[in-house]
This record gives C-alpha cells, sequence and structure tokens, in this order.
C-alpha cells in the first residue's frame, strides 16, 4: 500500500500544481468566461448564484487566490512530510465546494476527487 499511496498523493499534489499553472495562465487572461461557464453549466442554483453574485464580480481577485491556495496545497502535498494530511484535506475541502458549482460531470469528478483525498488523509 506504500507504494500505491505516495503514487496517489503524488499524483493529487501535481494536479494541484497543474491546476494553478492552469488558472495562473489561461484562467488569469480569460477570467470572465471561465468562472462564467459555472453560471451556465451548474446544476445546483446556489452554487451557481454564489458564482454569479460574488465570484464574477470579483473574478481577478478571486482567482489569483485560486492560484495561491492551489499552489499552497500542491507543496504542502508534494512535501512528503508532515504538510502532506493538511495539503489532503485542504484539497478534500475545495474539491467538494468546487463540486457545489459544477456542471453534474464536473461534480462526480470534484467529489470523486474528494473522496481519494479524504481517504488519503485518514489513513
Amino acid at each position: 500500500m506504500g507504494v500505491a499511496r505516495d503514487i496517489a498523493e503524488i499524483a493529487i499534489g501535481l494536479l494541484f500544481a497543474v491546476g494553478a499553472v492552469f488558472n495562473a495562465t489561461y484562467t488569469r487572461t480569460h477570467v470572465r468566461d471561465f468562472y462564467g461557464s459555472f453560471v451556465v453549466d451548474s446544476w445546483f442554483a446556489p452554487g451557481r448564484r454564489l458564482v454569479e453574485r460574488i465570484v464574477l464580480p470579483n473574478a481577478a481577485i478571486f482567482n489569483g487566490g485560486v492560484v495561491v491556495f492551489q499552489v499552497a496545497v500542491a507543496v504542502a502535498i508534494l512535501s512528503r512530510g508532515d504538510l502532506t494530511t493538511a495539503g489532503l484535506t485542504a484539497g478534500a475541502v475545495f474539491a467538494s465546494l468546487a463540486a457545489l458549482a459544477s456542471s453534474p460531470a464536473g461534480t462526480a469528478g470534484n467529489l470523486a476527487l474528494a473522496g481519494i483525498q479524504a481517504a488519503l488523509a485518514l489513513t
């Protein structure tokens, strides 16, 4: 289980790192389109309204916070030390919250990612 766990944790850490790069490059230059897609595609009305009323009016600031958060989670997980569990826990919470503003397929993916991270954090 040790090698499989290490691979899973490293993969999740890299996923957050790639997410940070994506949000720092593409999303930063297409912030209204990217976050606007959550308003259009979200299945959960409160999540859709939150994005529409809070995120979109502050999209650049929100995106900057997401990038900083994703970098911090990636560093914590990839540190392979005492911060790994905290990074996995923070990542699970992030993915759970993202599920509330995602499309049905995005919700399934985010909940699966949250579940994997929570399971790794708890073991």
